[in-house]
């Protein structure tokens, strides 16, 4: 049964419950739910973070799969926040789904975030600003290991690698959305160009 988020009661009176961010994630991959409960935790955990538990990897039912976890739960007067987290990939289809959803995200509470190529580009963006185009396969993570030695997916780095970096990975993310995308982030980032919106996510953990 799907746990639900109400307010708690103490006494004669009652308490106000946190605020939620519901999050869906792609796969069985890690590194994600790691990072951010990192910085949550490091926070004061001022949100409640409560994960999807599909392990789908196509963009529709990642989607379907946030929305039915927010479903009877989510209160944007508490204010609770929701986020489907994405790779751009190279895979041709891909773009098609972030294009489909990105119209969808107009009617609904929740947030499309898109990571071009991969989630790597935001942990990169601590470290340097660059618009260098990354192709399929490890060159990224290449240039990631330059300042994380010997990264790896699914293991947690904040506390030791990124956590002092954050303002300046927000504000590179920002400036290479500029570069890119001119008024705001285009539907799934120009193929070529690095970019990311995990600081939308990072700025309202902040905040």
């Amino acid at each position: 049964m799907m746990r639900r988020f109400g307010d708690k009661s103490r006494g004669t009176g009652s308490r106000k419950r946190k605020p939620v961010i519901f999050l869906s994630l792609e796969g069985n991959n890690k590194t994600e739910k790691l990072y951010l409960q990192s910085l949550n935790k490091d926070l004061g955990e001022k949100y409640a973070l409560v994960f999807s538990s599909s392990r789908a990897t196509d963009l529709p039912n990642m989607w379907a799969a946030l929305h039915d976890l927010m479903s009877g739960s989510f209160s944007s007067e508490d204010g609770d926040k929701a986020y489907c987290l994405c790779d751009r990939d190279y895979e041709p289809h891909k773009l098609e789904h972030i294009k489909e959803i990105k119209q969808d995200v107009r009617r609904s509470q929740a947030r499309l975030i898109v990571s071009n190529p991969c989630f790597e580009i935001w942990f990169l963006n601590h470290f340097r600003y660059s618009t260098k185009s990354y192709p399929p396969g490890r060159e990224l993570m290449g240039d990631l290991c330059s300042f994380v030695p010997c990264y790896e997916k699914n293991r947690d780095y904040y506390s030791m690698h990124l956590k002092s970096k954050t303002l300046d990975a927000i504000r590179n993310s920002i400036h290479q959305i500029e570069q890119v995308g001119g008024d705001g982030p285009p539907d799934g980032f120009i193929p070529k160009n690095p970019g990311t919106e995990v600081y939308e996510i990072v700025q309202a953990i902040h905040a």
